[in-house]
């Protein structure tokens, strides 16, 4: 008796065949997904089973057999996949690396794994859950198929019900536009053309697959991290089947990078493979980044995390990469999901190395070529004198934010088109001062209100800063704050959006069109020479603290520590 695709049978089915068999032989994956239950309810069978069954909490045969301790063997040898990197993500996330993968004689254009991303498209979360725009892409993708590729099998997955259905509307319009095309989709009758969702794909496989993630950023800039199936228990499961479809050629559509998932945001195992997943597709290398959760190896690293932590870095200990552990890893606060600098502590992990060879040379060098910039900390140095490492380091972390800003000309001209939606300046009404002109707060453009801050994309964000910063400065980080949060409509000041807005301040520093000296935002060309006296007497009464008040806009050499032109009730 033999079961294939075992982790699809239910025990109750299977039960009775094996009962009139005299061997069995299961086969199955048990990282793919179980016999779905969607009819359960319709029948009755998802009632509560008889406490004696003691089949009733067991899926699948397959499970209940591994359960019994039956003698297994792995089949390690991957026919499907003719490209390495098809089955190289499952291959790691999944099977520990021991599937046993052959090289393609292929070249890279036809075969192999291949990402779209489509920034310009939106996910219409609330509404219809669909992004029409990429199901649009993904239909044409279908019909250059067709006039390409016409002897390929071809199947198109979407994660969700409403993203098929919205790729099957879209490729359903081009059909009649073009009837040409409709002899490939009559053509392969043993492998016939399909539009599925997530869930129904399992057992299917064509040289050709188009995957239509569906959900992603918002037209607002919003990302939620639901993902629909993937959030749920098994969802990495549902990924695994889904990727590994594709014979020659997988093609992924999305608005998202695979630096756009925080894991911060989500615990989904689903979605931290999807991360890993849409990392490998885009650069060719697995983002084996993982926060284990560990604790620093030793007091020494305990210490620099300490430091680090309080100059306001969010930094993680012990993260994995490719059998190693990171002992300090610097978060990029711009993109949460990303590191901008691992750092190399001469500890546990360096010491446990077999060899000098291992730790001083092949360990570094294995973790540049996937891409990390790291910094070493030797102890000696760092015990002799903190404060000089510490100050080495934070020159590093910043050298490594700088240029690790992701396409900088990009976000330049985002921010200039942000600029470029209308800056106003309003003069705060108050009596002429003879040595003073009227302090002139910026307004930002009505858009703000359409979402609260921390929705708001962060170039946006760090566009609205620099504007502020262009009409009013020097200028308080609190009061750029408090501009932003006002023109959004809220009426107080929290933490996320404090978080929110000094993230984009650091996003328009790096990108030099500001300028920060401690709490101060300056415009870049502005010196303390040029600052003018401003008449602060319009103002609310919570910006007129002296020390909104940048020190160096003083004139002369006499700096007090409130400005003649700021009224004030007591002595300066």
């Amino acid at each position: 008796m033999v079961f294939d695709e075992a982790s699809q049978v239910k025990p109750v089915d299977a039960l009775g065949a094996i009962a009139r068999g005299r061997q069995l032989v299961v086969v199955g994956d048990s990282k793919q997904l179980p016999p779905t239950s969607f009819f359960d309810a319709l029948t009755g069978a998802g009632e509560e089973a008889d406490e004696e069954n003691v089949t009733a909490d067991i899926q699948s045969i397959l499970e209940l057999c591994k359960a019994r301790q039956m003698p297994e063997r792995m089949l390690r040898w991957h026919y499907r996949s003719q490209h390495q990197s098809l089955i190289a993500p499952s291959n790691y996330l999944f099977y520990d690396d021991k599937l046993v993968i052959f090289p393609s004689p292929g070249g890279q254009e036809q075969l192999g794994l291949m990402y779209h991303h489509l920034p310009e498209t939106h996910y219409e979360r609330g509404t219809t859950r669909t992004n029409p725009l990429e199901a649009a892409g993904v239909a044409e993708a279908v019909l250059r198929h067709t006039r390409t590729t016409p002897q390929l099998t071809l199947g198109v997955v979407a994660f969700s019900q409403a993203q098929r259905q919205a790729v099957a509307d879209a490729l359903e319009k081009l059909r009649r536009q073009h009837p040409e095309t409709e002899d490939f989709f009559n053509r392969h009758a043993h492998e016939p053309f399909f539009v599925k969702n997530l869930e129904n794909v399992q057992g299917d496989e064509r040289d050709v697959i188009l995957i239509s993630i569906g959900y992603g950023r918002t037209r607002e800039g919003y990302l939620s991290m639901s993902f629909g199936p993937l959030n749920g228990e098994g969802g990495e499961r549902r990924l695994n089947v889904l990727i590994t479809r594709a014979r020659q050629r997988c093609e992924v559509f999305t608005n998202l990078t695979a630096d756009d998932l925080d894991l911060t945001r989500t615990q989904a195992r689903g979605v931290a493979a999807l991360k890993s997943f849409l990392h490998f597709a885009q650069h060719g290398i697995l983002n084996q980044n993982q926060e284990t959760g560990r604790a620093p190896e030793s007091p020494f690293e305990e210490a620099v995390h300490r430091a680090l932590t309080a100059r306001g870095y969010t930094v993680q200990p012990q993260v994995g990469s490719q059998g190693f552990y990171i002992d300090l890893a610097v978060v990029d606060p711009a993109q949460p999901g990303r590191y901008v600098l691992g750092i190399e502590c001469d500890g546990a992990m360096y010491h446990s190395a077999r060899s000098a060879r291992d730790r001083d040379r092949l360990r570094q060098q294995v973790l540049e070529n996937v891409g990390w910039k790291l910094h070493r900390i030797w102890s000696t140095d760092w015990f002799r004198d903190p404060l000089r490492e510490t100050e080495r380091t934070v020159q590093a972390i910043e050298a490594a934010r700088r240029l690790a800003v992701p396409d900088e000309a990009e976000e330049s001209e985002m921010l200039g088109s942000e600029a470029a939606e209308g800056i106003a300046r309003e003069e705060v009404p108050g009596g002429p001062a003879p040595l003073a002109e009227p302090y002139q707060v910026a307004q930002l453009p009505a858009a703000a209100r359409q979402l609260e801050v921390h929705q708001h994309p962060m170039a946006r964000l760090a566009g609205w800063a620099a504007q502020v910063v262009a009409i009013e400065s020097p200028v308080h980080l609190d009061e750029v704050t408090r501009r932003i949060t006002l023109a959004t409509g809220a009426t107080q000041v929290g933490a996320r959006i404090r978080k929110s807005v000094a993230a984009a301040v650091r996003l328009a520093v790096n990108l030099r069109h500001i300028r920060q000296e401690g709490d101060f935002l300056w415009a870049p060309a502005m010196t303390a020479a040029t600052v003018p006296v401003r008449n602060r007497s319009g103002l609310p009464t919570v910006s007129r603290k002296p020390g909104f008040v940048a020190p160096r806009s003083w004139p002369g050499p006499f700096r007090p520590s409130c400005s003649t032109a700021l009224p004030w009730n007591g002595r300066p």
